[in-house]
């Protein structure tokens, strides 16, 4: 729960440090965290360890860490994703095991010991988080010759001046700039020819202006030059150089503009330094609000299922295989959206959302059994549906929000789920000890995913209907 709540307070501690060194505090925290449990005497001082520290230390370093995946991966993130997954879900299966055995070999500080050890890793893991620029490899965009308009002439020259072509010489191969980076090695001597300078007239009230212009030399190569990746030299060129605003100079008012005071007040400000302003996006709220509610269910269904198994009186062993198996399919299926994921380009959202609607109408099916086979069976089905919901979590929300606001926007989805988990889990858990039945508290779990499933449907039917009357219109 302190995760939850912890991993908002990262995207507070992002406004000041790093990535790395916010992930670095997250790790030292949970390695002291787990230090400090060797030695505990009481329920305390665990709550205090393993509870408030690891919690706190886990939620600085889970979206930190998401952060940083999408940084690096933007192809294949379903693929990395699903073979992390997968090894998290090994290691849960193998952890117990492994457990035992040092507690048969070391005893219980011991184990604690080793486990504080295997914790420490988690600080050299935050070490090589390099930011992602440091990486990355540059490629010059190429463009032409970028000129500054010179201030226009005390005496206003006839209106040929506008005739780009007939005041200006061609431009050989010599003088054109391929990069910002040569173009910054021109002499300024150079630059100020006159084969290469627009004069235009002179602008209303005797103001003056400069303005960067692109002179595109007219030998058919232009089309070569501005490709489909050039499209921020394209918009800026349409800005800055187009014919019909140079035609308009004269009623350019240029006046200086006026001081505006902050009159928001306090909360603008708390608004602002936190992101809240991505609440205002309707799209998104639908996403953490379904995001949050679905892994709230799949989370609590879990942790339920081993209860309602045994009230239906199956044996240990039973128990045992179903949870087993559960888990099994679940690392099977992450593998398999890993390989299928090098092949076929599969939408996160859309991921999330099946995974949301199958888990709903399985678990309706689920609560109608009491016997050990068909509970095998469904929890195999539960576990492979699981991964959907899983493995797109990190990504859905990267895919709609820039990378530089993705610790915000990730924020406030932990700090939804944590506020999910205080509220709905108790209500959830008083309804099952009134009840008795843990059919009702499924059917309520049922009731989140679907709280998920149907505004998001919602959303996608009204995107296809916006799409479609697009077309239509550009047709037209």
């Amino acid at each position: 729960m302190i995760s939850f709540f912890s991993g908002f307070s990262a995207n507070i501690a992002l406004k000041k440090l790093s990535l790395r060194q916010v992930g670095l505090i997250g790790a030292f925290i949970y390695t002291i965290a787990s230090f400090l449990a060797i030695f505990v005497v009481s329920t305390t001082q665990l709550v205090l360890t393993n509870g408030f520290l690891q919690g706190l230390g886990m939620g600085l370093l889970i979206p930190v860490s998401y952060t940083s995946f999408n940084s690096y991966f933007t192809k294949k993130k379903v693929l990395y994703l699903s073979l992390c997954k997968a090894s998290i879900g090994l290691i849960t299966m193998v952890y117990p095991l492994f457990v035992k055995f040092t507690m048969n070999e070391y005893g219980f500080r011991g184990t604690l010991a080793i486990l504080c050890g295997i914790s420490a890793h988690s600080i050299f893991g935050a070490m090589v988080m390099h930011p992602v620029k440091w990486h990355m490899v540059k490629q010059l965009k190429t463009c032409e010759a970028i000129v500054l308009i010179p201030p226009t002439p005390a005496v206003e020259t006839n209106i040929d001046k506008f005739n780009f072509t007939k005041n200006t010489e061609p431009i050989t191969e010599t003088d054109n700039a391929k990069s910002m980076e040569n173009l910054c090695q021109i002499k300024r001597s150079e630059t100020r020819k006159g084969s290469e300078l627009l004069f235009v007239p002179k602008l209303a009230d005797s103001r003056r202006l400069s303005i960067p212009v692109v002179l595109i030399p007219d030998d058919g190569k232009t089309d070569s030059k501005f490709n489909s990746s050039d499209n921020v030299y394209l918009e800026n060129l349409y800005k800055a150089a187009s014919v019909s605003s140079l035609g308009n100079f004269g009623s350019i008012a240029v006046e200086p503009m006026p001081i505006i005071k902050n009159r928001e007040g306090k909360w603008q400000t708390v608004a602002e330094f936190l992101d809240l302003t991505l609440l205002k996006d309707l799209v998104y709220d639908n996403i953490i609000f379904g995001m949050a509610l679905t892994f709230f269910a799949d989370l609590t269904f879990f942790t339920l299922e081993p209860l309602f198994l045994d009230k239906n009186n199956l044996s240990r062993a039973e128990i045992a295989n179903i949870i087993a198996l559960g888990g099994a399919t679940d690392m099977s299926a992450r593998l398999f959206l890993g390989v299928a994921g090098q092949f076929f380009r599969m939408n996160s959202r859309y991921m999330f959302f099946a995974g949301a609607l199958l888990a709903a109408l399985v678990r309706l099916v689920f609560i109608q059994f009491t016997t050990y086979l068909p509970l095998l069976i469904l929890t195999g089905i539960l576990g492979a549906i699981r991964s959907l919901v899983h493995i797109a979590q990190p990504i859905v929300m990267a895919e709609h929000v820039p990378i530089e606001r993705y610790p915000p926007a990730y924020g406030l989805y932990m700090l939804l789920a944590g506020g999910l988990s205080l509220t709905v889990g108790p209500m959830i858990g008083f309804i099952r000890d009134f009840t008795g039945s843990y059919t009702i508290a499924f059917n309520m779990l049922t009731a989140c995913n679907l709280c998920c499933v149907v505004p998001w449907a919602i959303e996608f039917i009204l995107n296809y209907r916006k799409q479609r009357r697009h077309k239509s219109t550009s047709r037209i």
